[in-house]
């Protein structure tokens, strides 16, 4: 379920094909340390004030890091497997037919409150996905195919599924799940669960509480010694700290300032700061940087233009304004090679890439013919381009926090466009504000970046169903073709038959531009103070920080 943008950091979430019963896996080399050893504090970063602490209504990139820590799903995913294991349920099955799917939930789990997790939670935390008020247009997709939500006992639930869809046992197993008593107080005093006032009174099951949370300035989690599951995290080696310190850190020059200082234990690293920024005496003596590869679906970073803009509802347009970002010439020196182009939903290292597509070449001459196509012929005084009456002439809006990485492109994108009579203003925007433009749907156009997938579902994004009630198609993207490979694609068990479905998923929706897809990375970049010490530099599906340890003294 891909997450809007968060600087380096794109959330993600790795659908792959599991079912069964618990199974024994490989955890990392045992750690020495008891629980109680570790009592150092983890200094990091969110670049904004999340608009709230409840995950399933608050998408953006902020928050995510931190709630991730507060709650728990019904299973996991192992780190370099990525087979299922267990979490909230210790045991799973899958009816013969593949359309139900049976949780017994873990006796020990209990939320902080002390109280124990039950089935009536969890079907709780299913229905509350669907009840009037509650803004989770992004996550409906995913759970629609799901007709009925079972009690069987206190600690058994069964979810059955009306129809065929490659991710039914994916997004239940994935479930997170809310206390109902706790979260059906929250919603009567706000059916939108979206207000921070509301939701700055979290109730989980977690490792993590909630200590402190200084509007604009920190959020800071303490461990809870009593967590249910903390023998599995210490036979782990998981989770070696005492404190989360969250310093909310607008500015990615400041960000990184207060990195190199020492103030921050670990920063993923943009290109610019990997390449150019991190030459200096601190790196390799007290912070090591780490270019890592791995498995994990790398994100990528686009300028989505608005369809209900009659303008950008032409195809040459937007082709044309592809055709006027150097994308070479940006990889080269703003992102210093470690970038290569996004080629639109798929990455070209997925086996869903269809191999016949190419970057959109740099060219005045095509973008000419395009905007001439589209009837854009006349440059008035200024040599703007004029038909009907109206100029050719758009914002791009994009997150504040991201201008240090924006910037530079478009305005080399502006003189490209100048060229050929396109006029094109600037607008950073605070994040807040920034989103409910985007919700509602009052811009030209927007400079963001998605998560990937492994074998991820297109609905979300791409479907002309996710284009209303906030849902994440936000420029109303329309392809009756692309919609019915999209259905097509959800129904299809066969992933041979699914990469095949995405390729021409993929090709229709470049062929449209409903996107100019930019760029994505190569590597996984990130430094840390060598006041700790880890057995890796990534697993297969994560970085692993959770093994990380204090090594100070």
């Amino acid at each position: 379920m891909p997450i809007r943008h968060s600087r380096c950091r794109l959330a993600f979430v790795l659908a792959l094909s599991a079912c069964g019963l618990a199974l024994p896996l490989a955890v990392p080399q045992a750690t020495q340390n008891a629980w109680a050893q570790g009592t150092a504090t983890w200094h990091t970063s969110i670049s904004a004030n999340p608009t709230s602490l409840f995950p399933l209504t608050n998408t953006d990139g902020e928050a995510r890091p931190v709630t991730n820590m507060l709650f728990e799903n019904l299973l996991d995913r192992h780190w370099d497997t990525y087979e299922w294991m267990p979490a909230l349920a210790k045991e799973w099955e899958i009816s013969k037919d593949g359309k139900a799917f049976t949780f017994t939930l873990d006796p020990r789990a209990k939320f902080w409150d002390g109280t124990p997790v039950t089935a009536e939670d969890v079907k709780f935390s299913f229905d509350i996905i669907f009840m009037d008020g509650v803004f989770t247009a992004s996550q409906k997709p995913y759970y629609e195919q799901i007709e009925k939500v079972e009690i069987l006992a206190k600690d058994k639930i069964r979810f059955h599924a009306k129809s065929v869809y490659y991710q039914n046992f994916d997004v239940v197993a994935s479930l997170t799940v809310y206390q109902k008593k706790h979260y059906s107080k929250l919603y009567a005093k706000d059916h939108s669960l979206t207000k921070a006032e509301v939701t700055k009174d979290p109730m989980g099951t977690s490792p993590w509480r909630l200590e402190k949370w200084d509007d604009n300035q920190q959020i800071i989690l303490k461990r809870d010694e009593n967590y249910w599951d903390k023998d599995t995290l210490v036979k782990r080696g998981e989770w070696n700290w005492a404190r989360y310190h969250f310093k909310i850190i607008p500015d990615d020059s400041v960000e990184f300032e207060t990195f190199r200082k020492g103030e921050l234990t670990m920063l993923p690293l943009t290109p610019k700061q990997w390449a150019l920024q991190s030459n200096t005496p601190e790196f390799g003596t007290r912070i090591t940087k780490v270019q890592a590869t791995n498995k994990l679906a790398k994100g990528y970073n686009y300028v989505a233009w608005n369809s209900l803009n009659p303008v950008l509802a032409n195809r040459d347009v937007r082709w044309a304004l592809s055709h006027l970002m150097r994308l070479e010439e940006w990889i080269k020196k703003l992102d210093y090679g470690l970038s290569e182009p996004a080629l639109g939903p798929v990455s070209p290292k997925m086996e869903e890439n269809d191999p016949s597509l190419k970057p959109v070449p740099f060219s005045l001459k095509e973008a000419r013919a395009r905007l001439a196509k589209a009837g854009w012929t006349k440059p008035d005084k200024d040599g703007v381009l004029i038909k009907d009456g109206k100029r050719l002439e758009l914002t791009i809006i994009y997150p504040v926090q991201a201008k240090e990485t924006y910037e530079p492109r478009f305005a080399d994108f502006k003189q490209q466009a100048a060229k050929v009579g396109v006029s094109i203003l600037l607008k950073p925007v605070e994040w807040t504000s920034f989103t409910k433009l985007i919700d509602d749907k009052k811009f030209d156009a927007a400079a963001l970046a998605w998560g990937r997938a492994i074998d991820g579902d297109f609905k979300q994004i791409w479907h002309s169903a996710s284009a209303n009630n906030s849902g994440s198609n936000f420029i109303s993207y329309t392809n009756p073709e692309v919609d019915a490979l999209i259905d097509e694609h959800r129904r299809t068990m066969d992933r041979a038959g699914r990469v095949a479905l995405a390729r021409k998923i993929q090709k229709l929706v470049y062929e449209d531009q409903p996107y100019t897809f930019m760029t994505e990375g190569r590597f996984s970049l990130y430094a840390h103070q060598k006041t700790v010490t880890k057995e890796r530099d990534t697993y297969n599906y994560g970085i692993g920080s959770q093994f990380w340890k204090s090594a100070a003294k």
